[in-house]
């Protein structure tokens, strides 16, 4: 009887499923809706940031993508293709001529991303002066500028007046509707030069939507959701690099203080009481002031500003650990120091590390972005 009872607690405690530490606590973190939540959107915070240049709509640091003209866009905006663009120099022959009904119009000069037979323009003496002219512009059935959006006149001799249009405050040209280009009168002024030129500048054809500013843009005609996905790159990668330098220096130093004690405890602490007495961002500022600019620089200042609240909760947690039993017994077993505070101290003192390094990172995001915008 007492030996089957024996055999069955054997085989109960054979039986038994060990569950090791890593499984205990997943199993525990899972069974909380709001650790099961916050742990998604990090890890989609930091999919969208590895994966930014596959997703992001547009390049903000590609400046041949960025159009200033496309600036402040409220969101929901569509960003459009360009129009087609069209220069055409004018020059007007035969103006002193007495007698001559029809001068030669000539195109000298092209310049644009389309052909000149893309537009049509017929000059002909108004009323038999040789200084008025009838100019008729439209487009062509080829269809690069049709329909034509905006017709503009430069140069024009000083003097120079049209029957329609606008001309502007400060700079020689006159805006033309693409109704009024269909036909107007180009008065020339009476000059001793023969020859009356001028340019026809014009833009036109259809446009295709190429993207839409979900966001809107920023003053310079960046996509604002790009620059987000972007920007979460450089945040990401600063702000963990920093708190992992700071907390590894931190608590090297931390440990080291709370183990020897005496003289090596009292100048760490010290040092670390002196940078605590300080606003972080003014020895930010003053660092990065004494460094310049650049990613390094300020990855760098923020190790110097963090490492200190690492090195005290790391020094008052082995403070501690030191006093237990384990410890004695590891140095009397002849344990070099190094491997135990490597070994046996540092793992018990990092449940509070990794809570401080977890809120540090917010802190450091928001540090970063401060001295990006200073």
């Amino acid at each position: 009887m007492n030996a089957r009872k024996k055999s069955e607690v054997g085989s109960d405690t054979l039986t038994a499923e060990t569950i090791s530490p890593f499984r205990d606590v997943r199993q525990q973190y899972f069974k909380s809706p709001v650790a099961v939540a916050a742990l998604c959107v990090l890890l989609a915070i930091v999919i969208i940031a590895i994966t930014a240049p596959l997703i992001s709509p547009q390049d903000p640091y590609d400046l041949r993508v960025i159009d200033i003209k496309d600036g402040r866009l409220k969101p929901g905006s569509p960003k459009l293709s360009k129009l087609a663009t069209l220069s055409l120099k004018i020059s007007i022959s035969g103006l002193k001529q007495v007698g001559v009904s029809k001068a030669s119009v000539t195109p000298t000069d092209r310049s644009g991303d389309t052909s000149s037979d893309a537009v049509q323009i017929i000059l002909e003496p108004h009323a038999g002066n040789p200084y008025q002219w009838s100019v008729k512009v439209s487009p062509t059935a080829n269809g690069h500028l049709d329909p034509l959006q905006t017709v503009n006149l430069e140069r024009l001799p000083k003097g120079s007046k049209l029957s329609v249009g606008k001309k502007d405050k400060f700079r020689n040209i006159w805006r033309l509707s693409p109704k009024d280009a269909q036909e107007l009168i180009l008065t020339l002024p009476k000059t001793s030069t023969d020859v009356g030129r001028f340019r026809v500048v014009m833009s036109g054809g259809t446009q295709k939507k190429l993207m839409t500013y979900w966001l809107g843009t920023d003053d310079q005609g960046r996509d604002m959701l790009s620059g987000i996905f972007y920007g979460l790159r450089i945040s990401l990668s600063v702000a963990l690099s920093s708190v992992v330098i700071a907390l590894t220096i931190g608590t090297i130093l931390g440990l080291c203080a709370a183990y020897y004690g005496g003289r090596t405890d009292t100048l760490i602490m010290r040092l670390v009481d002196l940078q605590l007495s300080f606003p972080t961002i003014l020895i930010a500022l003053i660092l990065l002031a004494i460094l310049g600019k650049g990613v390094f620089n300020v990855m760098l200042a923020l190790v110097i500003v963090q490492w200190a609240l690492y090195a005290r909760t790391a020094r008052g947690v082995a403070l501690t650990e030191r006093r237990k039993e384990y410890v004695e017994s590891a140095q009397c077993l002849g344990l070099s120091t190094p491997r135990v505070i490597l070994a046996h101290i540092l793992p018990n003192c990092l449940p509070s590390l990794i809570v401080i390094a977890t809120l540090e990172v917010a802190g450091a995001i928001s540090l970063e972005a401060t001295l990006s915008f200073l």
